[in-house]
């Protein structure tokens, strides 16, 4: 009987550090695309915000909205960050 309940809680954690990685890694997949569609944007829009963290940055492009480049303002609305 202990092994097995050895068995399930090696199974349970093995599967937990498996889905974090993926969730990690499709996270990095994300942050990727953003850096690729907003970059330019973020460098002349709020790089004063830069070291601030992410959601000082996010919220700068979203105030500017309107000045967005048309790649940046269509990642943003795709992961539901922009209306």
């Amino acid at each position: 009987m202990t092994f097995s309940r050895t068995c399930l809680f090696a199974t349970i954690a093995l599967s937990l550090t498996v889905f974090a990685s993926s969730f990690a890694s499709a996270q990095d997949d994300v942050r990727k695309k953003g850096d690729r569609a907003c970059g330019g944007d973020s460098r002349k829009m709020c790089s004063k915000f830069f070291g601030q963290g992410d959601m000082m940055v996010l919220g700068c492009l979203q105030e500017n909205k309107t000045r967005l480049s048309g790649n940046c303002r269509k990642f943003l609305t795709e992961i539901g960050q922009l209306n």
